[in-house]
């Protein structure tokens, strides 16, 4: 539903375990969900349709546990027994080169498991490129989502985005135009 609405869409974070897996890499021990087979490959024939981009992690942090220290590698060198807990510098550089050319960005999600500092430097630098932009004027940007809250708030730029919604999956159907019963009682 959102693909017809943005250029570019970024999938990071435990949601981009399903599409690295869907795309024939192993993802060791890390967070994956069930039968989503069929949604990944429609989202990426809808993306074929409009002048939307899927784009998810080309390299990963790694660790054996959520308290281990970060390998970098790339998404063919995963071993079984390595979760994904963070996003690569490659990939991060290039979010953050979607984000220099954005006028609006919107954000659900940390990029990793953002608990540890040593999986928490995707996270961080995406939110610093976005108040960047912010700080010009030249992004809108909307961040949306517990995690993505606790993240900024963390980080002391909550102030530096326009708008912040702490209705994680709400804030998400609503923007796909589904009927939320609260906003429904209201009208």
């Amino acid at each position: 539903n959102l693909i017809p609405k943005f250029d570019n869409i970024i999938i990071v974070g435990g949601m981009a375990n399903n599409i690295i897996n869907y795309e024939g890499y192993g993802i060791g021990k890390s967070l994956k969900e069930e039968n989503c087979e069929v949604l990944i490959k429609q989202i990426f024939e809808t993306s074929k349709n409009y002048s939307s981009k899927i784009i998810y992690p080309d390299d990963v942090l790694v660790g054996k546990s959520m308290d281990d220290r970060a390998l970098v590698k790339n998404l063919n060198e995963i071993k079984d027994d390595e979760m994904i807990l963070d996003i690569g510098p490659k990939t991060l550089n290039k979010i953050k080169k979607i984000i220099e050319i954005s006028k609006t960005v919107l954000w659900n999600g940390p990029a990793g498991y953002f608990e540890n500092p040593n999986f928490a430097n995707g996270s961080y630098e995406i939110a610093k490129a976005i108040t960047k932009k912010n700080k010009d004027q030249s992004i809108y940007s909307v961040v949306g989502g517990g995690d993505t809250v606790a993240l900024i708030n963390k980080i002391d730029v909550i102030q530096e985005f326009n708008f912040v919604s702490t209705a994680g999956g709400a804030f998400l159907e609503y923007l796909e135009g589904k009927e939320l019963p609260g906003i429904k009682a209201l009208n």
